[in-house]
C-alpha cells in the first residue's frame, strides 16, 4: 500500500457504482451495534470512520468480505491507533483476521 498512497481513497471513492458491496447493508445494520454505550462510538464521525473501513475491506477482500464481529475489531482499533488510514495502510486488519 506504501506504493499506492491514494489506494485507501480510491477503493472508497471511485469503487464503481455497478459493482454492488453485498456487504454495505449489514454493515450498516451493525455500526449502531458497535459498543452503544461508550462515547468514543456515538460520535458521527468516527463511525463513519469504522464505515469507511469496514467498506474498504469488504471491497479489497472479496473472498472475505463482511462478517459480523468486524466491527468491534474495527473499532477497538481505530480508538487505540486514532486514524483510519493507519490502519489500512499499516495492514493491521489483514493481520489480525489471517
Amino acid at each position: 500500500m506504501k506504493d499506492f498512497p491514494n489506494y485507501y481513497n480510491d477503493i472508497l471513492n471511485n469503487y464503481p457504482d455497478y459493482i454492488p458491496s453485498l456487504f454495505e447493508k449489514t454493515i450498516e445494520n451493525d455500526l449502531n451495534r458497535t459498543f452503544p454505550d461508550e462515547e468514543f462510538f456515538q460520535n458521527k464521525e468516527n463511525i463513519n470512520k469504522i464505515r469507511n473501513i469496514l467498506l474498504a475491506f469488504s471491497r479489497r477482500n472479496s473472498s472475505i468480505g463482511y462478517t459480523q464481529g468486524f466491527n468491534f475489531i474495527v473499532g477497538r482499533l481505530l480508538k487505540i491507533i486514532g486514524n483510519e488510514v493507519r490502519i489500512i495502510i499499516n495492514n493491521k486488519l489483514n493481520t489480525i483476521i489471517k
